[in-house]
């Protein structure tokens, strides 16, 4: 009888263990997996950080995509508005801080900068309107190129100035923002060339194109290359047909090849090109497009998006304002068309942005590559979004009161009538400097 008890008593332990086993395996003990991740996509990007130090399974599942795929599904992607911004003279931070868009409004004006200004990066959340930033230990940069690589959640900063000597450096810093170990930063291969205001793109999940900029001599570059992300390695591609500073680099969805647009070279200074070359990764050359950028005396460099309308149709979006604006209706009026063999440019419209905005360089940004779905009053309506930041920091007449500087504002483009609304950021005071380089990705 006592056997038949301590066998009886065994039997009992090791189903208690094996049951114990099972729930800790369990996403949320109690609850199928399926229904705890329902409820953990559902958590604020802020918050994952801390839920994965909860235990072993919820740091792994945190980590694994498609934990961000089923957020994606879900619904409850939160999309992120990354900028390189100067920091508040004041400022002098290494950790992540977060500000709400109602932080108080503090007078900056009888300031003086002592030294060259430190540079970070701003990440503001458009979904749940809140203001973040981040840096590596020893800072960023400065005037460093801005990419994300939507398909592993990562950011890359490239070249720019280093803030003591001032002169181009190859430096790559590589933000991991869902790692297992949360958000965290690394150095990345360095480029082969120092460089400083070049054209970049990410073409397909982890190409990154570079091309042109100039050198400590403030020579503007015809050298190009290409880093693979996954392999953390440089390729040197041929150099461009021209010199090419301050040019726009472009890329679209399902296109392998790679844009730079305008520039100028090293004796014309200031006096932009109005063509563009495209490297052909299938070819291994570049060619030349004419009549691309209209303006001589205005950089593409951040007034303009990329969107895609369809598997077929890309665009290129400027944002223009006054006298520019006017000149390209004229442009559009006229039905000015230009085509290559892979090619065919066509100016379908152009959009005015908002009156408060007075900066001649706005910096935009496309939220996402294609068209979103909006909820609103129960219906939902597909709708291209673009992020601009004005890069004048005082405010004018018809700016918000709230805001130090201009702040920052959404266009909203209805894909069926190709109405237009800008809708405006309160912008808190430590994050009102002109970002010099931006990027969007969903998490």
């Amino acid at each position: 009888m006592g056997e038949e008890e301590n066998t009886s008593v065994k039997n009992s332990l090791m189903v208690s263990e094996s049951s114990y086993k099972e729930e800790e395996l369990q996403l949320i003990p109690g609850l199928p997996d399926e229904i705890a991740m329902e409820c953990l996509v559902r958590v604020p990007y802020q918050f994952h950080s801390n839920m994965k130090s909860v235990c072993h399974t919820w740091q792994n599942s945190i980590s694994h995509p498609y934990f961000y795929q089923q957020r994606r599904k879900s619904g409850t992607s939160e999309h992120l508005v990354c900028l390189v911004q100067p920091l508040p003279q004041s400022d002098s931070i290494d950790l992540l801080t977060t500000a709400t868009a109602t932080a108080a409004v503090t007078n900056k004006e009888d300031k003086q900068i002592q030294s060259p200004p430190q540079f970070a990066l701003s990440i503001y959340n458009a979904t749940h309107d809140i203001w973040q930033r981040t840096r590596p230990q020893g800072g960023i940069p400065m005037f460093c190129q801005c990419l994300a690589l939507p398909s592993s959640r990562k950011v890359l900063l490239l070249g720019g100035w280093d803030p003591t000597t001032l002169e181009p450096v190859p430096d790559v810093y590589i933000l991991d923002l869902t790692g297992v170990g949360g958000c965290r930063w690394r150095r990345g291969a360095s480029m082969s060339v120092s460089r400083s205001f070049f054209a970049c793109a990410l073409v397909g999940p982890s190409k990154v194109f570079v091309a042109g900029g100039h050198d400590g001599q403030k020579n503007a570059l015809r050298s190009a290359e290409v880093y693979d992300v996954d392999k953390n390695e440089w390729i040197k591609l041929p150099d461009m047909i021209e010199e090419r500073d301050e040019g726009q680099g472009l890329a679209w969805e399902g296109d392998s090849r790679f844009w730079v647009v305008s520039g100028y070279g090293t004796d014309s200074q200031g006096q932009f090109r109005f063509d563009a070359e495209c490297y052909d990764p299938d070819t291994g050359s570049w060619s030349k497009v004419d009549g691309v950028w209209p303006f001589s005396n205005t950089s593409p460099r951040g007034a303009t998006a990329t969107v895609s309308i369809n598997r077929n149709q890309n665009q290129w979006w400027w944002f223009l304002g006054g006298e520019q604006h006017q000149l390209q209706q004229q442009r559009r009026i006229g039905g000015e068309v230009k085509e290559n063999e892979n090619m065919r440019w066509e100016i379908v419209n152009s959009i005015l942005l908002p009156d408060c905005i007075t900066g001649t360089n706005p910096c935009m940004i496309s939220l996402g590559e294609g068209a979103q779905e909006i909820k609103r009053n129960d219906k939902v309506i597909n709708k291209h979004r673009v992020f601009a930041m004005s890069g004048s920091g005082r405010r004018s007449p018809s700016s918000c009161i709230e805001c130090d500087c201009q702040g920052a504002f959404i266009l909203e483009r209805d894909c069926n009538n190709g109405s237009t609304k800008w809708d405006h950021i309160h912008t808190p005071s430590g994050f009102s400097g002109f970002p010099f380089s931006a990027c969007y990705l969903t998490i």
